[in-house]
């Protein structure tokens, strides 16, 4: 009976281990409940903490990252600008997954587009972004910029082989490489935060809410991407600030979105308790990449040389015919508080029409230069064009304007004035 009791034991212990989660592979004692994870100081470059950083898994929504770094690259020379119109392709809507919710014949702005990406995780609004700066529906070209731009940052695990991180053959990545993007997109547009960091957006009457659970309950936590496929279970790109240290931790591989939260969280503890303990395993190897549009896009996005010049032509006319133009008739006290310094932003939005054709819209206007400039600086940080317009008024001083265009149309310019919270755009 003794001999048959201890076969029964030691039956019931083999059942228990074979009924062992394959997860328990990837928590063995002071490891993550992940794949793999990795986690750096981004001022520094040292690493802090990794773990099977170089394994190979499918990237999902953290693709979009790189989608935005190169649109964020457009922008930057000039091949884009986040007022231009988009229009939604068939194509673009059917993609699967999570969805902005935009729809076929739609023009939707670029900075629109770009928040549904970093917000909604939007599937569709990525394939849009990709074809208009492929210059059709044939997103190749933008997706050979996305495996060019890799190599350039030295992701040497990962191939990517659509814009959004839709399930796809063949396409992977690894921590340590999302690491290496996430750390140069951060360097190099920081203004992408102001996307990052939103927690609900909201597209033709649909609200999204940002996947990320640490940005409301994690001190600093402002940034970056979620994702899941099947095949590689919850990722996640986080980046946190607390005093002058900023960090970046990366989780792949989670099995469930409260287990990816959970787990960031404890890399994050951890990160910031070896930062101030001055513990750091590594150097994160960067590798800086040649900071333009790769050529496989470059080719095909649009050529704005002669448009390039024939906007700032536009944009010095509005300026000029602005300054010289009478004010618009707005009384001082819809534009401004009549306690000098004190000039608040206007109550309603005054919309110029160039000779030039071009559009500029007045948001606002100030009795003071500084408080006129800072509002500028708050305008740009969403992505606008904005200048500031010195007037005087007859009898009542100088007051500032501040204008944000041009835009191409009355159309476009009271769509900004809509998304800026203003009800009321006149037409003079």
């Amino acid at each position: 009976m003794r001999t048959k009791s201890r076969v029964i034991v030691l039956t019931m212990l083999l059942v228990m281990i074979g009924a062992s989660p394959v997860h328990a592979a990837h928590s063995r004692i002071g490891e993550l409940r992940a794949k793999s994870a990795i986690a750096m100081d981004l001022a520094t470059g040292n690493i802090v903490y990794e773990q099977n950083a170089d394994e190979q898994i499918p990237p999902a929504s953290l693709t979009k990252v790189l989608t935005l770094y190169l649109a964020f690259e457009a922008v930057q020379e000039k091949r884009l600008a986040f007022t231009d119109t988009v229009l939604v392709t068939p194509e673009a809507t059917l993609a699967g997954g999570s969805r902005m919710n935009i729809r076929p014949g739609e023009r939707v702005i670029v900075r629109e587009l770009m928040k549904g990406i970093a917000v909604a995780s939007g599937n569709d609004a990525c394939v849009a972004l990709a074809q208009h700066l492929s210059g059709n529906e044939d997103v190749h070209p933008f997706v050979a910029a996305m495996n060019a731009k890799a190599r350039e940052l030295g992701m040497t695990g990962s191939v990517f082989k659509n814009p959004n991180g839709m399930p796809a053959e063949g396409q992977l990545t690894t921590a340590r490489d999302m690491l290496k993007l996430s750390a140069s997109y951060l360097r190099r547009f920081p203004q992408a935060l102001t996307f990052h960091s939103m927690t609900t957006y909201v597209h033709n009457n649909r609200n999204h809410h940002n996947a990320n659970r640490l940005l409301s309950s994690y001190e600093g936590v402002d940034g970056l991407k979620t994702g899941y496929v099947q095949a590689s279970g919850y990722n996640n790109v986080v980046t946190a600030k607390r005093g002058d240290a900023r960090v970046v931790a990366v989780v792949l591989g989670a099995r469930s979105a409260g287990t990816r939260a959970a787990v960031t969280r404890q890399l994050l503890d951890i990160t910031f308790q070896k930062l101030n303990q001055g513990q750091s395993i590594a150097t994160l190897e960067e590798h800086k990449g040649s900071g333009k549009l790769p050529a496989p896009l470059a080719k095909v996005a649009p050529r704005q040389d002669r448009d390039l010049k024939d906007a700032q032509v536009l944009a010095d006319a509005k300026v000029a015919q602005l300054q010289q133009a009478p004010a618009p008739s707005v009384s001082p006290s819809a534009a401004t508080s009549t306690s000098g310094d004190d000039a608040r932003p206007a109550a309603s939005l005054i919309q110029r029409k160039t000779a030039q054709g071009a559009f500029a819209i007045q948001e606002s206007s100030f009795q003071s230069r500084q408080r006129a400039e800072r509002r500028a600086q708050h305008l740009e940080k969403k992505g606008l064009p904005v200048k500031v317009v010195a007037t005087r008024l007859d009898g009542k001083g100088k007051y500032y304007r501040v204008l944000v265009g041009p835009f191409a149309s009355a159309a476009d310019a009271r769509k900004t004035g809509r998304m800026l919270g203003h009800g009321s755009v006149t037409v003079e």
